[in-house]
C-alpha cells in the first residue's frame, strides 16, 4: 500500500505474518515498494528475490492517481462532444465550484474558485450529430466533419481523445464511428499511440457533466498510471515473480492490470482498509464500525453499517469533480502525523499542509523546520525518540521542542507543554468533528453505537482523543494497524463492476399500481451486463462456476434526484410479484435512511439504473491467534507524559505490546509500544487484549 508518506507491506508466509514499512519515494514509487518488501524479507530471514520468486500473489494499492490529480500531471487531451455542448464541463453544475472543497473553503465564497479544467476550452471541439433519448438518429454523423475537428486537435499536439456524445449510453454507434475514423486516419505508426476513450465504455450512464468528467479523469490518469504499473511489473518479472499482479480498486475489489481503469486506483488504499476492517468486524460481531486511518499525511474515514462492507457513494467526488464511479464511500481530510502546526493572526491551526516523509517533521532532522503533530506527540512524552519505527529512525527531541516553542508556544504566549497539548487537542477535535459530521449529520447515524478501528501509524496515538471528540465509547487497535491498508489488499476478492442507466416505472403515481411491463426490459439489460461480465471474467481465467453475481437496483421516488441502491434477490424478474418485492425493499431502505415519515409511495417509484458486481472469491489470510501468553506482561519501563490540564505531567508504565498476552487488561494512564506505533491509554480508559491480539479500548469514566 503506497501512501503519501510511507509504503507499507503485509506478508503472509507459512502461517507467519510479517510487516514492512519504508518511506514513499515520490520521485519513483518503485523504489519505496522494493525498500518496504526488503524490510519484510529481512524479517523472514530470506533474500528479496527468493521471497518474490515464491510469492503466490501480490495485491497493490497506490496513491499515484491521487498525486497526479493534485499536481495536474497528465497528457494533453482533446475532447470531442456533440456540437453545442462544448462548454458543458466548463459550466459544470450549479455548485460545482464547491465540489471537493473543505467546509471552511465553501463558506469563504469570496475566495472560492472553480478548478482549472483538465481539458482547456481550445482543446474541446463539437461534431454535428444528434440522437434522441431513445437512441434514434436525428442527425447523422458526417465523417468529413469528424476528421476536420480531429485534425484541429492533432495540430494542437493532443496525445489522446475523449469522446462524449449525447445519449451514447443508449446508442454508442456514433462514438464508435468516431473512434474508427481516428484509428484509421492516425495509426500508431504515424503519430504514435493516441488512445481513444469512449464514454459509452467508460461510464454508460445518464448525466452529461459527470459522464464527461469520469471519462476525462480516466484518460488523464492513464499515462502516469500505466507507466508506473507496467514498469513495476517488469521489474518484478526481472527478480523472479511469475504470478498474477493484482491491483486494488476503489470499487472494493481487485483485478489484473488489463481489467483495471486508472480512475479505479483513486482512493484504493483507504478502500482496502475498509474491506479488511469488515472481515475483522464480522469475526468479532461488531456491526457498526468507524474505520479510521491516521497516517503521516491524511486522516481517512470509512463506515461499515450493519456489516455491509461495500457502501457506495451516491454522488462521488474525485479531487474537485463529480464522477460516475462505484466508489466505496470514504472521506479524507488533511490531518496526520506530518500535519504542520502554525499560528495565524493569533489562532492556532493544524494542517492540511503536511511535511510528508521528506523533509518530514522537525524531529526527523532531515531539514524540516515546521512543527508537526508528531513533534507535539514527542514533546508530550507519548513517543520514545529512540524507539520510533523500532529504532530505525532516531528522533531529535531537541528539534521538536525548538520548533513547537518558536512556532507555537511563543506566538500564543504560553509554555511548551501547553502548546504541544493544544496541537494535539486541535487535530483530535478536527478528526472527531469529521467523524461526527459523517455519522450523525450526513448519514443520520448515532456515533455512540459505533466502534472505532484505529489504524495507521498515528491512529493508536490519537484514537482516544478523537473518539472523545466524536462521542464514541470504544476503540480497537491492531498488531498490524500501521500497515492495515496492505493487510486489506489481501482480503480483496476479484471484482468487476458494470453499471448502466435504465429508466422504468416500478410503481405508478397515476394508477397506484405495480408495473409488470417493466420486467422484460429489466431482464434484457441484466442479460446484456451478464454477457459482458462473463466474457471479461473468462478472459481473466476464472471458471463461471466460481463466480458470484450481485445485482443492485438504483431506485427513487418519483421526480427525486438521488437514488438509493437496493439489493435484488435474483438476477432476473419473473413478474409483478418481483417488482412489488423490489419496491417494498426500496421503501424499507428509504425509511431506514431518512425516517418512516419521509416515505411517499404516492409519488411512485422509479428505476434509474442497474449495477452488477461479478465476484471471484479469493482465499483470505487467517487472523493471527495466540494460545499462550506472549511474555510476562510486565511493563518494560516508565515514562513521564502529559495527560491534560486536569492531570498534568505524570509517570506512566510503558508496555511492549508483543510481551502482552491474550486476556491481559491495563488501565490508564499507560503507553503500549510496538515497532511502528504506540497506543496512548489515558486515565479513564481500559485496554484489553483478545486471542487475535486485537487491543480493545473502553471508556470507564473520568477522562
Amino acid at each position: 500500500d503506497g501512501g503519501g508518506t510511507f509504503t507499507d507491506v503485509f506478508v503472509v508466509a507459512d502461517g507467519a505474518v510479517v510487516r514492512g514499512k519504508s518511506d514513499t519515494t515520490a520521485y519513483d514509487l518503485k523504489v519505496g515498494f522494493f525498500n518496504a518488501v526488503s524490510v519484510a524479507a529481512a524479517e523472514l530471514g530470506r533474500p528479496l528475490e527468493e521471497l518474490l520468486g515464491e510469492a503466490e500473489s501480490i495485491v497493490y494499492s497506490t496513491t499515484i492517481g491521487t498525486n497526479a490529480l493534485i499536481e495536474h500531471r497528465g497528457p494533453r487531451l482533446g475532447l470531442i462532444t456533440t456540437a453545442g455542448f462544448e462548454d458543458t464541463v466548463l459550466i459544470g453544475r450549479g455548485r460545482s465550484w464547491a465540489d471537493g472543497l473543505s467546509t471552511e473553503a465553501k463558506y469563504d465564497r469570496g475566495r472560492a474558485r472553480r478548478p482549472a479544467p483538465l481539458v482547456p476550452r481550445h482543446q474541446i471541439v463539437g461534431v454535428r450529430e444528434r440522437l434522441d433519448m431513445f437512441g434514434k438518429v436525428l442527425m447523422p454523423l458526417r465523417d468529413e466533419d469528424v476528421l476536420e475537428k480531429v485534425q484541429s486537435l492533432v495540430d494542437q499536439g493532443v496525445r489522446g481523445f475523449v469522446v462524449v456524445l449525447l445519449y451514447s449510453y443508449v446508442n454508442p454507434a456514433h462514438e464508435q464511428r468516431v473512434r474508427d475514423l481516428i484509428r484509421a486516419q492516425y495509426p500508431d505508426a504515424y503519430l504514435g499511440h493516441m488512445p481513444v476513450f469512449l464514454s459509452s465504455e467508460v461510464s454508460p450512464q445518464m448525466g452529461e457533466y459527470r459522464r464527461t468528467m469520469t471519462c476525462i479523469l480516466d484518460a488523464f490518469l492513464r499515462l502516469e498510471t500505466e507507466n508506473h504499473l507496467v514498469s513495476l511489473t517488469d521489474e518484478l518479472r526481472d527478480v523472479g515473480y511469475r504470478q498474477p499482479f493484482l491491483v486494488a480498486k476503489c470499487t472494493g475489489g481487485a483485478s489484473s492490470l488489463s481489467r483495471t481503469r486508472p480512475i479505479h486506483l483513486f482512493g484504493s488504499g483507504p478502500v482496502s482498509g475498509i474491506i479488511g476492517a469488515s472481515v475483522i468486524a464480522k469475526a468479532n460481531d461488531v456491526p457498526n464500525t468507524l474505520v479510521t486511518d491516521m497516517g503521516g499525511t491524511s486522516f481517512d474515514l470509512g463506515l461499515i453499517v450493519e456489516g455491509r462492507e461495500r457502501t457506495y457513494e451516491y454522488d462521488p467526488i474525485i479531487d474537485r469533480w463529480r464522477v460516475q464511479v462505484p466508489l466505496v464511500a470514504h472521506w479524507s481530510i488533511g490531518a496526520g502525523g506530518g500535519s504542520i502546526a502554525r499560528v495565524e493572526t493569533g489562532i492556532l491551526k493544524v494542517g492540511p499542509q503536511s511535511a510528508r516523509a521528506l523533509p518530514g517533521p522537525a524531529c526527523y532532522a532531515r531539514g524540516g523546520e515546521e512543527p508537526t503533530v508528531t513533534d507535539a506527540d514527542l514533546v508530550l512524552g507519548y513517543i520514545d525518540p529512540a524507539y520510533f519505527l523500532g529504532g530505525r529512525i532516531a528522533l531529535d527531541a531537541g528539534r521538536a521542542e525548538a520548533a513547537i516553542r518558536e512556532k507555537v508556544a511563543e506566538p500564543l504566549a504560553t509554555d511548551l507543554m501547553t502548546a504541544a497539548w493544544s496541537v494535539k487537542q486541535l487535530v483530535d477535535g478536527t478528526m472527531g468533528q469529521e467523524i461526527y459530521r459523517i455519522t450523525a449529520l450526513t448519514s443520520g447515524l448515532d456515533p455512540r453505537e459505533f466502534t472505532i478501528f484505529a489504524l495507521g501509524g498515528a491512529g493508536p496515538v490519537h484514537a482516544v482523543g478523537y473518539a472523545l471528540s466524536a462521542d464514541v465509547p470504544r476503540c480497537a487497535t491492531f498488531p498490524f494497524g500501521s500497515v492495515f491498508g496492505a493487510f486489506g489488499t489481501l482480503n480483496l476478492d476479484i471484482l468487476q463492476t458494470y453499471e448502466k442507466t435504465h429508466s422504468a416505472i416500478f410503481f405508478s403515481s397515476q394508477t397506484q399500481a405495480y408495473n409488470a411491463e417493466a420486467v422484460a426490459p429489466f431482464n434484457a439489460i441484466v442479460q446484456e451486463l451478464l454477457e459482458i461480465a462473463r466474457r471479461d471474467m473468462e478472459e481473466e481465467g476464472f471458471e463461471l462456476s466460481r463466480l458470484t453475481f450481485q445485482l443492485e437496483v438504483l431506485m427513487r421516488f418519483g421526480q427525486q434526484r438521488h437514488t438509493l441502491p437496493v439489493d435484488a434477490p435474483n438476477l432476473t424478474l419473473t413478474g409483478e410479484g418481483d417488482v412489488r418485492f423490489l419496491v417494498d425493499g426500496f421503501v424499507k431502505a428509504y425509511a431506514d435512511a431518512y425516517g418512516q415519515g419521509a416515505v411517499f409511495l404516492e409519488a411512485g417509484v422509479e428505476l434509474l439504473g442497474l449495477r452488477l458486481n461479478a465476484v471471484a472469491t479469493q482465499a483470505k489470510p487467517p487472523l493471527p491467534r495466540v494460545t499462550g501468553v506472549g511474555g510476562n506482561g510486565a511493563p518494560k519501563g516508565k515514562r513521564r507524559a502529559y495527560w491534560g490540564p486536569a492531570v498534568g505531567v505524570a509517570e506512566a508504565p510503558v508496555y511492549q505490546r508483543e510481551q502482552l498476552g491474550p486476556g491481559q487488561e491495563l488501565v490508564g494512564p499507560a503507553l503500549i509500544e510496538s515497532e511502528d506505533t504506540v497506543c496512548v491509554l489515558p486515565p479513564g480508559w481500559r485496554f484489553r487484549l483478545d486471542d487475535h491480539l486485537i487491543g480493545w479500548l473502553d471508556r470507564t469514566g473520568g477522562a
